[in-house]
């Protein structure tokens, strides 16, 4: 859990940094109002702090003595101070603080806290840093570190593709204009055909007065431009607005993804991404097997325990399932019916779910005051078809034989059934009614 150090002898203004940071759930705030303080704080937590939020006028402290202990605890720090001193911030800068920040009323504390979490979450980021210049590239490196990225270098843009390949959670990178070989432009571009700009940001580098240059890197696939020798505080927002927009992008994309109810993937998701899997399947011959799950007599379910309670019997459906089938692709069809698409052979696929639909009868539903069970019916098939939609189908039509059958029982299908002239085989737009 991130724990940050806030230094401030005005406590109204400490009781503001603290509610501001532990807004955020998973963050805790401790609050020093001296230098001594905050130094037993330190001692007295051998974990250490994700960072500090440290005045810089603090009664045995007067001119910033703190900032220079804490850092040497290595601890991020952000400076707050009262009065704006062009000697003093460069002190600060020189000392590495995150940021030296002018005390102008709540916005910001708002703006430290929201820095705060940046810098927590940049620990897991890394960055790429694209020039053939060595000297450049150490004092880029530098001010990342500063703000607790993890930067790899690269001297070429051959480099830099064959780092990308190697290390596909980078998320920013930054190159030069003139290299060898291949110049910043060509490799926007490069990088463009492998990642859309939601999954990684660009930030073009240049030395040269040429104003044009940051409208060709724009239109060469890069997210933003910076004009070396780059500025740290510059440097600082341009970074923390690029990763901010990417993380806003994944959050979009994860909503539009998932079933708001469950957090499983939805029905749009499974199609969009099982007709990759299915795809390579069939290029390469590889185990496949299509499993629907729907919950038996669903509708009793609801009219016993109420909507709520249908909706807690779902939650605990896709909780078992997640940890069932971590791995696989699993999905909330609609309505208490499930898919799977395992890259299991039919045996093993058969096992595993037959397994799993016993634990789910052994599992009652025991969350937010509500006690009762119910079972699964579960269709499966392994037969590829014609496409997706087809083994989708085949297992679709198992699942209705199940029903039949009796419930709380797994049917395979290796070719088609006959079926009542009642049912519905429109797998992408049909909503089962509950049964």
């Amino acid at each position: 859990m991130p724990q940050i150090l806030v230094i401030e002898d005005n406590r109204a203004l400490a009781v503001v940094a603290k509610s501001l940071i532990e807004k955020e759930p998973g963050y805790s705030a401790l609050v020093a109002a001296s230098r001594v303080a905050a130094l037993r704080l330190i001692a007295d937590n051998p974990q250490g702090f994700s960072a500090a939020v440290a005045d810089l006028n603090l009664p045995d402290a007067p001119n910033g003595e703190v900032v220079t202990e804490v850092i040497a605890a290595d601890i991020p720090t952000l400076v707050l101070t009262g009065a704006y001193g062009e000697d003093m911030r460069e002190r600060m800068h020189g000392l590495g603080v995150v940021d030296y920040i002018i005390k102008q009323g709540v916005a910001s504390y708002e703006y430290a806290c929201d820095l705060v979490r940046r810098i927590h979450k940049n620990r897991s980021i890394q960055v790429l840093l694209v020039d053939d210049s060595r000297s450049a590239t150490l004092v880029l490196r530098k001010q990342l570190e500063v703000m607790c990225l993890n930067p790899l270098l690269a001297r070429s843009g051959k480099e830099a593709l064959e780092l990308l390949d190697q290390h596909p959670d980078i998320r920013l990178v930054f190159t030069d204009y003139h290299m060898p070989q291949m110049d910043g432009f060509e490799l926007c571009r490069r990088i463009r055909e492998r990642h859309a700009k939601g999954e990684l940001a660009i930030i073009g580098l240049s030395g040269q007065s040429d104003a044009r240059l940051s409208s060709r890197f724009l239109k060469s696939g890069a997210d933003d431009f910076l004009a070396k020798p780059v500025v740290y505080e510059e440097l600082l927002c341009r970074v923390n607005q690029n990763l901010n927009l990417l993380e806003y992008i994944e959050t979009i994309k994860d909503i539009s993804n998932r079933d708001y109810l469950t957090r499983l993937h939805n029905r749009r998701y499974f199609f969009s991404k099982g007709q990759a899997l299915y795809a390579q399947a069939k290029k390469t011959g590889s185990a496949l097997s299509a499993a629907m799950i729907d919950i038996d007599f669903f509708k009793k379910i609801n009219d016993s325990q109420g909507h709520e309670g249908g909706d807690v019997a779902l939650k605990h459906m896709a909780e078992l399932l997640r940890n069932a089938f971590a791995g696989e692709l699993v999905a909330r069809f609609g309505g208490e019916e499930f898919c799977i698409l395992l890259q299991q052979p039919q045996q093993t696929a058969q096992a595993s779910l037959d397994a799993f639909r016993q634990l789910v009868a052994d599992s009652p539903v025991t969350q937010e005051g509500y006690h009762f069970g119910f079972t699964l019916s579960i269709g499966l098939s392994d037969q590829p078809g014609a496409d997706l939609d087809a083994m989708l189908a085949l297992a679709d039509a198992a699942l209705y034989r199940a029903k039949q059958e009796g419930r709380n029982r797994l049917v395979y299908a290796d070719r088609p059934l006959e079926i009542g002239a009642d049912y519905d085989g429109n797998i992408r737009n049909r909503e089962r009614a509950a049964h």
